[in-house]
C-alpha cells in the first residue's frame, strides 16, 4: 500500500500544474503505431462514441475528435483539461481519474482509448482497476486500445550520455546540463520506488526525467491481464507502426500499442 501511494504521488508531481500542461499542449503529432491503428480501424471508429483517457494537452483529441459522432476526453489534471479546452472549444473535456469512470454508464462507448502509456503512470492496483473500468464502459463488440512500456527493453541508465542533449548555443547547452543532472538527482531520490516482480516492473526512464517509475510489462503478461475481462486481441503495433506477434522478441521498441475487442 505504501508503494502504491508513493508511485501515485510521484507521478502526480510529474503531470500536474500549468507549466506541465503547457508543455504537453505542444505535442500535436500522431505516432506511427497510432497511425497504423487508425489505418486498420479508422473506418470502424468513424461515427463512433469515443472515450479518450489521459488526453494531456489534447494531442489525441486532435485526431480523434473529427472522427467521433460523440467525443469525451478526460484527464486527471485540471490544467491539462483547461489548456486542451482552449485548443478545442466546444469539445466535451472532463476532469476524471481513469480508476473511477462512474460518471459513465455500462457499455456507453464504442471505442475506449488510453494512449501514450498513460496507464503506466499508475501503480499496479490502479492499473487493474482502470482496465476494469475501461472494459465496463465499453459496449459489447467495441474497440479497446492502449499503449504500454516494453519490459524487454534494457533498463535506462540516468548516467548515460545519450540523455545529455547537445547545443552549440551556450545558454541552451547549460540548460541541457542542468536537466541531465536533475535526472540523475531525481533517480537517486526515488530509486527505492522501482521494483521487479514476475508480472511487471516499475522502472525509471527519461520520459519524465527519471522523476517517477513507469510500469513496464511484456506483451504476454499484458494480454494475460486483460483476458479475464473477455477481450480478444486484434493487433499489436511496435513504435515503427509494424504489426508484431505476442511471441516475437523485441528489445528495441520502447512500448507497444494494443488493440482488443470486447466480446459480444
Amino acid at each position: 500500500m505504501a508503494l502504491k501511494r508513493e508511485t501515485d504521488a510521484l507521478n502526480h508531481s510529474c503531470y500536474l500544474g500549468k507549466e506541465v500542461a503547457e508543455r504537453w499542449a505542444k505535442k500535436q503529432y500522431v505516432m506511427p503505431e497510432e497511425q497504423a491503428f487508425l489505418n486498420d480501424f479508422g473506418q470502424e471508429i468513424k461515427g463512433a462514441k469515443i472515450l479518450d483517457i489521459g488526453i494531456g494537452g489534447g494531442r489525441s483529441t486532435r485526431f480523434l475528435l473529427p472522427l467521433a459522432s460523440e467525443y469525451v476526453g478526460v484527464d486527471y489534471s485540471p490544467d491539462m483539461i483547461e489548456i486542451a479546452g482552449a485548443c478545442f472549444p466546444g469539445a466535451r473535456l472532463e476532469v476524471r481519474d481513469a480508476r473511477d469512470l462512474s460518471a459513465y454508464a455500462d457499455g456507453e462507448f464504442d471505442f475506449v482509448l488510453f494512449s501514450f502509456n498513460g496507464i503506466d503512470c499508475l501503480a499496479h492496483e490502479g492499473r487493474m482497476q482502470t482496465l476494469k473500468e475501461m472494459y465496463r464502459v465499453l459496449k459489447p463488440g467495441g474497440l479497446f486500445a492502449l499503449s504500454s512500456h516494453n519490459r524487454q527493453q534494457p533498463k535506462a541508465n540516468p548516467y548515460a550520455l545519450k540523455y545529455l542533449y547537445r547545443s552549440k548555443h551556450p545558454g541552451r547547452m547549460w540548460k541541457f546540463i542542468l536537466l541531465y543532472l536533475e535526472g540523475i538527482r531525481s533517480w537517486k531520490r526515488t530509486a527505492a520506488s522501482a521494483i521487479d516482480c514476475e508480472e511487471y516492473a516499475l522502472r525509471h526512464d527519461s520520459g519524465n526525467t527519471f522523476s517517477a517509475p513507469h510500469y513496464y510489462i511484456t506483451k504476454s503478461s499484458l494480454i494475460a491481464q486483460v483476458q479475464p475481462l473477455g477481450l480478444e486481441l486484434l493487433a499489436i503495433y511496435d513504435t515503427q507502426g509494424r504489426k508484431v506477434t505476442e511471441e516475437a522478441e523485441d528489445s528495441v521498441s520502447s512500448w507497444f500499442h494494443y488493440a482488443f475487442r470486447k466480446a459480444v
